[in-house]
């Protein structure tokens, strides 16, 4: 009927917002992991946990499709039941991920911190400069809070070794060597041209929250949707169980029926031929 059909095409929603939700999770994995230690890797496991979700999504989103193409309650009582599991941690996921905008910024500034600090340095502290040419190319920042960080005493390993450079991946056109002798070593704060100039703190800062605020949005608008089909699966799963409870009833009223029809035919006189 109607409601079938109408729970059917929810049901192929929520299976669609589970593909989504893995997919968002995985792009903004691949993000974090990108960023790497600049962020902290404190965003990695909010995204496995929108991984999961979506995975678990698509799952029962596949038992409710079952259920209601097969008409069977039990299908779409497991539907439910791992629905209403799935909307709490989905809830739970989204409060975490807004309340975890706060912390971002003490995250995103010591990873940063830490970034500049051991900028050039080799061997295990490679990834610091791996993480901070990844944003400074692709956000189109240079430093934590501009290019003059390259010049302080904050940046160690740089301001002992590369004192008046900046590093290839402020430059705005990457060459080799581009940024050699770009700084005016009378005049720090003097701005170089062809190079990113704004510090990668509120850049990234602002990237994130973006990410964040989409999840977060896109989480709630896939709930609602959610909630909607949990009650038309209530519905339906309700018009199943009667359905089958009838059914089974049927099935026992024709077995009684039969088995005295068969005690009668039992019981009767034989005629003598």
């Amino acid at each position: 009927g109607s409601l079938s059909n109408l729970a059917y095409l929810l049901n192929i929603l929520v299976w669609l917002i589970g593909a989504a939700l893995t997919g968002l999770g995985l792009l903004l994995f691949t993000k974090a992991s990108d960023m790497g230690t600049a962020v902290n890797d404190e965003l990695a496991p909010i995204m496995i946990v929108v991984i999961a979700i979506g995975g678990v999504l698509l799952f029962t989103a596949s038992m409710g499709l079952l259920g209601v193409c097969r008409k069977q309650s039990i299908l779409l009582s497991g539907f439910l039941a791992a629905m209403i599991i799935v909307l709490l941690a989905q809830f739970a996921a989204v409060v975490i991920l807004f309340t975890f905008e706060a912390s971002v910024h003490y995250y995103l500034a010591d990873g940063l911190a830490h970034s500049i600090l051991f900028y050039g340095k080799d061997g295990d502290n490679a990834k610091f400069t791996e993480a901070l040419d990844y944003l400074q190319q692709n956000l189109k920042c240079c430093g934590e809070y501009g290019f003059d960080d390259y010049m302080s005493p904050n940046a160690s390993n740089w301001f002992s070794n590369n004192y008046g450079d900046l590093p290839d991946s402020c430059c705005e056109v990457v060459s080799e060597d581009c940024g050699f002798d770009a700084m005016d070593i009378n005049d720090p704060s003097k701005a170089p041209t062809g190079f990113y100039l704004e510090g990668c703190f509120e850049v990234t800062k602002d990237n994130i929250k973006m990410w964040l605020t989409i999840a977060g949005s896109a989480a709630l608008v896939f709930m609602f949707v959610q909630v909607i089909a949990i009650f038309l699966n209530i519905s339906l799963q309700r018009r199943f169980k009667e359905h089958e409870d009838y059914q089974l009833q049927s099935k026992k009223v024709k077995g009684v029926k039969d088995q005295e029809q068969a005690q009668d035919k039992a019981a009767a006189p034989v005629t003598a031929i």
